[in-house]
């Protein structure tokens, strides 16, 4: 088979070196990933159940102040890294953003590159155009001597991790409509199962599921439109009654709007191997103008709040499948008839909470709309009543009974002021604000310890200003039909930008909490040494956090941004190491002699690097 695909091999570092040397046999090659072994990090979020987290405590709140860089490798990429590495054996796997190059380096010798992957785009700038926010991936996925992952035009490989030689290719996107791929790959049972991104496109989103042996299709299934399209079938069994209806993903849309109803699959994916369910959460409906999914104008509330009609499953949704069969077994709308661009990538994280007394198998979900879910992760039901964990004023709760979300009506959108005005009498134009805006946090990894029992999530407390507008559909271009007004102030006593908190997910409570100024929106990693990682956005700090209080334990600044998770694995000789990408897609601003000397700007500058930390020697 031709494969549009180059491999390349190398001895060691720099690039240009042409010379081969084979790579010596690794151990952890020919055999599956073990989730328990906290040696390596053998998957995006380190464990089937998200938590990206490590039991790992050689690097503790009592040392962890000597933690010291001990090698890096500069990626030459001017763009920001969201996919964090993988480590199986002596191997540490990366994937780059657009262009999408995979590295196996040789963590025997710092990082010596071993192989190097470079697939070819059919159309590369097309593709660019396609993707909607961002050429990004999230990770890679690693099973039995085999490294699978998507490029950001949909094709998807499965890689000899010794090698570096291709096993398969299959192509899982048509960037023509705006379908492109983000998402980490899923690998559960003989099956490589992936999503597909363009909700801004008007693309509808898919899961797919690829045989890991052959790469051949097994099924595909949508987000929305009719029952044998989306997996709906007699094991469908739904908590909540507005979900308990004859078609439920297609009869909550108007007209045929559900073909380009977005709910596409970019976040993450976690997996129950008791329960034989895989969980992720779906995109914002297409387009962001409600009045093309729903009868023009019109809005129908029940006397709490509660939409009662054109909810538009399943966007903005979780939804639990059979891992075997696809099959949608259960589904939440977590922000019905979705118009403000809440998505939700968000972990699904898997736990055993005691409540009430009893240990429940859930769901843990700090949503994008700012509530915070825990679910029975069997059956959808919300155990616990889901509490505001950011500054809301589009939500006022959720009726535990019918699992509808209070919507405050003077957030609805409308086209038409006169539309508007018939439920707002007083509104003076059709531009919302709201908060928390488009994301009370994003899909950026949260962590749970279990040693602590938190859940630590980077949060953002931002205001938007929208207003609709008219347009048609045509493939491959924007289908938003919305406009952005800025963002609004936020409300006295909410000044802060951003935060990174620490959940109690029984309590219903923020723990701690750190406030910042500008964006930060890294994704976290939990430790056994009781420590919480991140990437902070000011100076280009990586920083140590105690995982029971918040206080900063330790401080690194690199001069760059960071957009994905630190991870922590045993090296060859038996230290723990913590690595993480500083990445920055441009260049800072222009920087004056009136700027500040602790401006972020004085140190942040364009590129990429991987930074590895281990404890200095003697400690």
């Amino acid at each position: 088979m031709n494969l549009p695909t180059t491999r390349l091999r190398w001895s060691w570092i720099p690039l240009f070196s042409l010379l081969w040397i084979a790579p010596a046999p690794d151990p952890a090659f020919g055999q599956p990933a073990s989730e328990s072994d906290g040696s390596q990090w053998v998957m995006p979020n380190g464990n089937y159940a998200g938590w990206n987290y490590s039991p790992l405590d050689q690097i503790n709140v009592d040392n962890v102040e000597n933690l010291a860089m001990t090698w890096t490798m500069q990626l030459g990429i001017q763009d920001s890294f969201e996919a964090s590495p993988l480590v199986i054996g002596d191997t540490m796997y990366l994937v780059t953003p657009k262009p999408n190059h995979v590295y196996a380096l040789d963590l025997t010798r710092q990082g010596a590159i071993k192989w190097e992957f470079r697939p070819e785009f059919a159309d590369f700038e097309m593709t660019l155009r396609s993707a909607c926010c961002g050429a990004q991936t999230r990770g890679l996925a690693y099973d039995d001597g085999r490294v699978f992952f998507a490029t950001l035009d949909g094709q998807v490989f499965s890689l000899d991790a010794e090698t570096g030689e291709v096993n398969w290719r299959a192509e899982n996107a048509d960037i023509s409509t705006g379908e492109t791929v983000t998402a980490m790959p899923l690998v559960v049972n003989n099956k490589v199962i992936v999503g597909v991104a363009g909700g801004e496109r008007g693309v509808r989103g898919h899961v797919t599921a690829y045989d890991i042996e052959s790469g051949n299709l097994r099924w595909r299934y949508y987000s929305m439109g009719p029952n044998n399209e989306v997996g709906i079938g007699p094991r469908f069994a739904p908590f909540y009654p507005d979900d308990r209806i004859e078609n439920p993903a297609l009869d909550t849309w108007f007209g045929d709007s559900w073909r380009r109803g977005g709910g596409t699959v970019w976040g993450w994916f976690t997996f129950d191997p008791a329960l034989n369910l895989f969980y992720y959460g779906t995109a914002n409906c297409g387009p962001w103008n409600p009045d093309y999914r729903r009868p023009w104008g019109v809005v129908e509330l029940d006397e709490d709040g509660g939409l009662t009609s054109y909810r538009n499953n399943y966007c903005a949704s979780i939804l639990a499948r059979d891992a075997d069969s696809g099959e949608l077994i259960w589904a939440y709308n977590v922000t019905p008839q979705d118009q403000w661009d809440i998505d939700e990538p968000g972990t699904n994280i898997l736990v055993d909470l005691e409540i009430d007394g009893r240990l429940r198998e859930t769901l843990v979900h700090p949503g994008r709309n700012g509530f915070f879910y825990v679910f029975d992760r069997a059956t959808g039901e919300m155990l616990l009543e889901p509490w505001s964990f950011v500054y809301n004023d589009l939500i006022q709760g959720v009726n535990m009974e019918t699992g509808r979300p209070r919507y405050d009506l003077s957030k609805i959108m409308f086209t038409d002021l006169e539309d508007r005005q018939r439920y707002v009498p007083d509104a003076e134009n059709v531009a919302v604000g709201w908060c928390p805006g488009i994301a009370a946090r994003n899909w950026q990894n949260d962590a749970y310890s279990p040693r602590t029992g938190l859940v630590y999530t980077p949060t953002s407390n931002e205001c938007d200003y929208l207003r609709m507008v008219e347009g048609e559909y045509v493939p491959g271009n924007d289908y938003t039909l919305r406009e952005r007004g800025g963002q609004i102030p936020r409300p006295p006593g909410e000044d802060h930008v951003a935060a990174l908190q620490a959940n109690d997910p029984v309590a219903g409570e923020t723990v701690w909490r750190i406030d910042w100024n500008e964006r930060n929106m890294a994704p976290v990693m939990a430790t056994g040494g009781d420590l919480v990682f991140q990437g902070g956005p000011d100076q280009g700090m990586v920083r140590a956090f105690d995982a029971r209080d918040g206080d900063v334990l330790w401080t690194f600044r690199t001069g760059s941004g960071f957009r994905n998770s630190p991870i922590t694995y045993l090296g060859p000789n038996g230290r723990q190491y913590v690595a993480i990408i500083g990445s920055q897609r441009n260049a800072p601003g222009q920087i004056t002699d009136e700027t500040e000397a602790d401006a972020a700007a004085r140190f942040r500058r364009a590129g990429s690097t991987l930074y590895v930390f281990a404890l200095a020697p003697g400690n």
